[in-house]
């Protein structure tokens, strides 16, 4: 042992004990916190991001939403595993009302209703992975969750007031749905809107599902002997 070394000995002799204990509390005390500020901090940035997260995967995810073509998840109760979507200006039958998707733009749907019947006709529509956003029945619920109502407005008979439900009397009716605020929400919609009434076997729903894509319309012309195609002015 050096000079240095021993006399560095003797003078750690004779420190007191609660010195040294004091010395080395505090880190104990940092080293032990350390786990638990980092936890806090990614609950925290869990819940800042969820939002987009579940945007992100609404839009881009072909694991949750691999079904463009008709087939959707069974996460509504109202909504079949596979469906077909009713071509606009076909006249279908729900119960004792006829429905008939006569136009559709960017954020409204326009049906010819024809009702026989009291029965009450509904619609909603869906996200990409085929969880219900809006629908014109009060208190209606998607996997337990109550959704927000009077999201949908409907407008009668070209009346500029809006309505929130479709009519019940028997007539003929033009329903236009305006569902602007769904499009301008923060989940992209599943490009249909479904209608429904409870009529089936201990008062299930029967739903009717129309697309809500727009496509485009060609004229065909004949010019120096060439076929051309070209959009029609809107």
């Amino acid at each position: 042992m050096t000079y240095q070394q021993e006399m560095l000995t003797r003078a750690m002799s004779h420190l007191d004990d609660k010195l040294i204990l004091s010395a080395h509390g505090p880190r104990k005390k940092v080293r032990r916190a350390i786990p638990v500020i980092i936890t806090a901090c990614l609950v925290v940035a869990l819940i800042i991001a969820f939002p987009y997260l579940r945007k992100v995967i609404n839009t881009d995810s072909d694991i949750l939403n691999p079904n463009d073509d008709g087939v959707i998840d069974d996460a509504s109760p109202i909504k079949p595993e596979m469906y077909e979507y009713t071509p606009q200006d076909r006249s279908v039958p729900l119960g004792g009302t006829t429905l008939t998707l006569t136009d559709t733009t960017d954020t409204t749907a326009t049906f010819t209703v024809v009702k026989t019947d009291e029965v009450p006709l509904y619609a909603l529509l869906y996200d990409r992975r085929g969880d219900v956003l809006a629908s014109t029945e009060p208190d209606y619920k998607d996997n337990g969750v109550t959704i927000r109502p009077n999201t949908l407005k409907l407008y009668v008979n070209g009346q500029e007031t809006p309505v929130y439900r479709f009519p019940t009397a028997p007539g003929t009716y033009e329903v236009t749905v305006d569902f602007s605020s769904v499009r301008n929400g923060p989940y992209p919609m599943r490009e249909c809107i479904a209608l429904y009434a409870y009529i089936g076997k201990e008062e299930e729903a029967v739903t009717l599902h129309f697309s809500l894509s727009v496509e485009e319309v060609t004229t065909v012309a004949e010019t120096d002997g060439e076929t051309l195609s070209e959009p029609l002015p809107e």
